[in-house]
């Protein structure tokens, strides 16, 4: 798991991310109790990551929810995915956040069919809002 030192290492894997990193939102997501960032890393390189945040709740425990998970382009189907989503169920075990959850796009076959793959979780059909 990443932390507050990381900063270059989030900045050196740019290309995995949906946008180019911003720096003070790096700072404060690597230095947050409550977020969490996962990097495989295959020759000095970040070939994917998942990040992950502690929900909390009045009338819930806490719980993780996955903000996103990435393999770049030419290194998919290698396992990385399933080892980082791995990694976030035995964190989340280990600290007592669970259940974890998810979204996936209701028309992105590919990442349901992958969940799907990792046995133990169930698709509900929730319908996803964004304000933009």
């Amino acid at each position: 798991m990443l932390g507050p030192d990381d900063h270059a290492l989030v900045t050196q894997a740019q290309g995995l991310f949906d946008n180019p990193p911003i720096a003070d939102q790096t700072r404060a997501f690597l230095a947050s109790d409550r977020d969490f960032l996962w990097f495989a890393i295959l020759d000095e390189q970040p070939v994917g990551f998942v990040s992950a945040t502690s929900v909390l709740h009045p009338d819930k425990l806490p719980h993780l929810f996955v903000n996103e998970l990435e393999t770049r382009d030419g290194f998919r189907r290698r396992g990385i995915a399933t080892r980082l989503m791995r990694t976030v169920q035995g964190y989340g075990k280990a600290h007592d956040l669970w259940p974890i959850w998810l979204a996936a796009e209701g028309d992105d076959a590919q990442a349901i069919a992958f969940y799907r793959s990792l046995g133990d979780m169930e698709g509900r059909g929730a319908t996803v809002f964004e304000w933009e």
